[in-house]
């Protein structure tokens, strides 16, 4: 009986991860508010999460923000050029719904699966360089090369990240009811699983250095 209303037992440890998920989340939505800060806050969401992976997470606010602030320049340039990517893939749906190459309907189709494939490749490979600010101290150019690698070494499980983390937003955009759903889970749930299979790859690539650096 005791052990039923224990503090470790797995419903209690459960019920404590998804309420440390909702606050999470919190954090990263209003640290994100003035767009500019957004990816030194995605560089915070992943090391909080990455931890929690692992079970080790720690303090939440006090890491969260500690990481915030190290990472703050490095994540900023990386989401700038996210933003810029992002608006010229904007610009061209707009111009691809105003009709601009109707008529050319095989330019059309294949300038459509061009821009959603870039915008796949924006989000897989802005996760893995947000994460890997938060887990390795590497410069930002490495940190960007590791992260392209990373990406296609491991493409299904990269693409199964996306899918996961525009999920969501996805259905966000389909209904209203899911908006408040958003803002409590969007980031931090989906995130979550993708650190879990983060976790995964990083181990396997630090394992793989490791006999390298054995062998030498």
């Amino acid at each position: 009986m005791d052990h039923l209303f224990s503090m470790d037992n797995i419903f209690f440890r459960t019920v404590g991860k998804l309420v440390d998920l909702i606050w999470v989340n919190i954090l990263t939505l209003l640290c994100a508010l003035p767009v500019v800060t957004a990816g030194a806050s995605f560089s915070a969401m992943y090391y909080l999460l990455l931890r929690m992976a692992e079970d080790d997470q720690g303090a939440l606010t006090r890491g969260f923000f500690r990481a915030f602030r190290e990472n703050f320049k490095s994540a900023t340039k990386v989401w700038l050029c996210d933003l810029g990517i992002m608006f010229v893939y904007l610009y061209n749906l707009y111009l691809l719904r105003q009709g601009i190459l109707d008529g050319y309907g095989v330019v059309k189709k294949v300038s459509l699966v061009l821009i959603v494939a870039i915008l796949f490749l924006t989000v897989m490979v802005s996760n893995y360089i947000f994460a890997l600010l938060a887990r390795y101290e590497n410069g930002l150019r490495q940190t960007v090369k590791n992260a392209f690698l990373l990406s296609f070494a491991f493409f299904p499980r990269s693409l199964c990240m996306v899918v996961i983390m525009l999920f969501p937003l996805a259905l966000t955009l389909l209904s209203d009811y899911f908006f408040w759903l958003w803002g409590l889970y969007g980031l931090a749930y989906p995130g979550y699983v993708i650190a879990m299979l983060m976790v995964a790859v990083f181990r396997k690539t630090e394992k793989g250095q490791r006999e390298e650096e054995e062998e030498e």
